[in-house]
């Protein structure tokens, strides 16, 4: 199993955090539309974009939350899976704008393997005060 990341729940610690950053394409952004068939307007039509709120083309919110994913591996592994999640969309993505995600783990279960992890999501040029991409809180289940 080259290059997968298996972790046992004593490998995990309140206070771990990782981090993944990612900068959001044109490419990103249609082949989002096309795997979940979200053609809306906001995130495909550059000319009903610049009507809306954001004067732009915005990427899919679930686009942006998957950006998580990778910062869920790095703290639990590959035998894990996530088992609830609360996700608060607080700002939109906009065309090449570079979204990084930080995660810590703030809870541990032992007994059921279960671990907690705040996640806040922030783009290029965010200083602390200015409000976040996106907020949620995971529980992946370790279940190797």
């Amino acid at each position: 199993m080259n290059g997968v990341v298996i972790k046992q729940i004593g490998d995990i610690s309140i206070g771990d955090s990782a981090y993944f950053a990612k900068t959001v394409t044109e490419a990103d952004v249609m082949m989002f539309a096309m795997l979940s068939g979200d053609y809306a307007s906001h995130h495909v039509d550059e000319s009903f974009a610049q009507t809306t709120l954001f004067k732009s083309r915005i990427a899919h919110g679930m686009l942006t939350a998957g950006l998580i994913c990778p910062v869920l591996r790095l703290l639990c592994g590959d035998g894990s899976t996530t088992r609830s999640q609360e996700i608060a969309f607080k700002s939109a993505v906009l065309l090449n704008d570079t979204v990084t995600v930080k995660g810590e783990v703030t809870e541990v279960s032992e007994d059921d393997k279960v671990v907690t992890i705040e996640v806040v999501c922030t783009k290029q040029g965010h200083v602390e005060g200015d409000r976040p991409l996106v907020l949620g809180t995971f529980k992946q289940a370790l279940v190797v």
